[in-house]
């Protein structure tokens, strides 16, 4: 893992490894807010038409 990062760094650069780290990240949470924003819709429709 360590040597793959010194690799990468080294090949495109330390900010682009940054930015493709916080982008992987980033895109993580967002998976994880859209699956639980859509269980909170499917539960006020739930309620609403009810």
């Amino acid at each position: 893992m360590e040597q793959n990062l010194l690799t990468a760094i080294s090949s495109v650069g330390f900010p682009i490894v940054v930015t493709l780290y916080l982008l992987t990240s980033f895109q993580r949470s967002m998976d994880r807010f859209t699956a639980e924003l859509s269980e909170l819709v499917k539960e006020l429709q739930r309620h609403t038409f009810h």
